[in-house]
C-alpha cells in the first residue's frame, strides 16, 4: 500500500517538473523511513511475542503455585484433623488417667489407714508389753538384782533368772525354794495374761557341766522342762500355752571372760509374746475395713 503511494507521489512530482535528483532523495528518505518503521515493527512484534511467552510462563507458574498451594491447603487440613483427632485422644486419655490416678490415690489413701492402723496395732502391743513387764519387774522387785532381769525385746517380754536363784550347781530336776517363790509369782501374772505365749529357755556358760553323760543343750533342756512342769503342775498354767527348749552355751546374755558374767550366763529365760498368728489375723481384718 506504502509503494502505490510513493509511485503516485513520484508521479506527481514529476509531472510538477521536480527534478529526478531530488525525487531520488526524497524516495531514499522514504525507503528508509519505512525501513526504520518496519524495524520497529518487527521489534515491536518481538516483543509482543516476547511478552506473549512471559505471559504463558507466568500462567504456567500461577498454575503450578495454585496447584501447589491447593496441595499444601489440602495438607494443612489433613494436618487440622489429625491435631484435632490427636487432641480428642489426648483428653480421653487424661480423662482416663484422670479416673486411674484417682483410684490409685484412693487404693494408696486406703493402704495407708490400713498400715496406720497396723502400727497403732503394734503401738498397743508394745504398750501392753511394757505395761506387763513392769508388773513382772515389781513382783520380782523382792529379790537380789543380781538374781532376775526383766525387759521388752524384739516384741517380747523377757524375763531371766539367774541359776543359783533355780537350782544348785549340776542339778536339773529340782528347783530351790526360792526358785520356786519365784516361779510362783510369775506364774500368778502369767495366768493373769492369758493371751501371752511362753517359751522357757535354758541357758549356761562355756565351762563343761558337772554331769559328765550330759552336754550343754540336754543340761539346759532339762532344767528349762523341769521349770516347765513346775509351772503347770504347781502354778496350774495351761500346758498348751507353754514350751521348754535349751540353748546350751550358744547365746550368752554377756561375755563368759568373767565369773561375773559366767553366773549370768547361767540362767532361765522366760519369752512371753502375743501368738504369732495374732498380727496376720488382724491385718486380715485391717484389709477388709472398707
Amino acid at each position: 500500500m506504502r509503494t502505490i503511494y510513493l509511485l503516485a507521489l513520484l508521479c506527481l512530482l514529476s509531472a510538477c517538473g521536480i527534478s529526478n535528483k531530488k525525487v531520488l532523495e526524497l524516495e531514499q528518505s522514504y525507503k528508509t523511513e519505512i525501513g526504520t518503521l518496519n524495524e520497529q515493527l518487527r521489534n515491536s512484534r518481538d516483543e509482543i511475542t516476547r511478552m506473549q511467552l512471559q505471559i504463558a510462563e507466568r500462567k504456567g507458574e500461577n498454575n503450578a503455585l495454585l496447584a501447589t498451594q491447593d496441595k499444601y491447603l489440602k495438607r494443612l487440613d489433613e494436618l487440622e484433623e489429625e491435631l484435632d483427632k490427636a487432641q480428642n485422644q489426648a483428653l480421653s486419655k487424661e480423662s482416663s488417667l484422670g479416673d486411674a490416678l484417682k483410684s490409685k490415690n484412693e487404693q494408696i489413701s486406703k493402704l495407708e489407714n490400713q498400715v496406720a492402723s497396723i502400727r497403732e496395732f503394734l503401738k498397743q502391743e508394745t504398750e501392753t508389753l511394757q505395761a506387763i513387764a513392769k508388773e513382772f519387774q515389781d513382783s520380782l522387785a523382792k529379790l537380789p538384782v543380781a538374781q532376775y532381769n526383766v525387759e521388752v525385746r524384739n516384741g517380747k517380754i523377757v524375763v531371766a533368772l539367774t541359776e543359783s536363784l533355780l537350782f544348785k550347781t549340776g542339778i536339773t530336776n529340782r528347783i530351790e525354794p526360792t526358785g520356786l517363790a519365784a516361779l510362783k509369782t510369775l506364774g500368778i501374772l502369767m495366768n493373769a495374761n492369758p493371751v501371752l505365749s511362753i517359751h522357757v529357755l535354758g541357758h549356761t556358760d562355756n565351762l563343761a557341766t558337772s554331769r559328765k553323760n550330759l552336754d550343754s543343750w540336754d543340761f539346759t533342756a532339762l532344767r528349762a522342762a523341769t521349770v516347765v512342769r513346775n509351772l503347770v503342775d504347781a502354778q496350774e498354767l495351761g500346758p498348751n500355752r507353754i514350751v521348754a527348749g535349751g540353748r546350751g552355751e550358744f547365746d550368752p546374755s554377756t561375755s563368759n571372760e568373767t565369773s561375773e558374767g559366767q553366773s549370768r550366763n547361767r540362767r532361765i529365760e522366760f519369752l512371753l509374746f502375743f501368738p504369732a498368728e495374732n498380727l496376720p489375723r488382724k491385718i486380715s481384718q485391717l484389709a477388709e475395713r472398707k
